[in-house]
């Protein structure tokens, strides 16, 4: 997987007890075009530290191009942003 950590624009869905599902999110890519790219699976979540920050730290498999592709997507708790990490 690339090292990316691109801001990414997230569409997520919170159940009763607090817990984050990301569904899809937008990017831009290359050519300064949005590109949405929905989240078939997370293959595991866990909570992370990462230079001090708490980040909830998703393994996922998304289609990209027919392809199936693992990325990993990160949440920062303290600022509440979403980061596209590895892709």
């Amino acid at each position: 997987m690339k090292l990316l950590r691109k801001p990414v624009e997230m569409v997520a869905w919170f159940d009763y007890e607090g817990n984050t599902i990301p569904v899809k999110f937008r990017l831009l890519n290359e050519a300064e075009e949005n590109t949405v790219i929905k989240i078939n699976k997370i293959v595991k979540k866990e909570l992370d530290k990462f230079a001090g920050n708490k980040m909830m730290k998703y393994t996922c498999e998304s289609c990209i191009n027919g392809e199936i592709k693992q990325m990993e997507i990160r949440y920062e708790l303290d600022t509440c942003r979403w980061y596209l990490y590895k892709m």
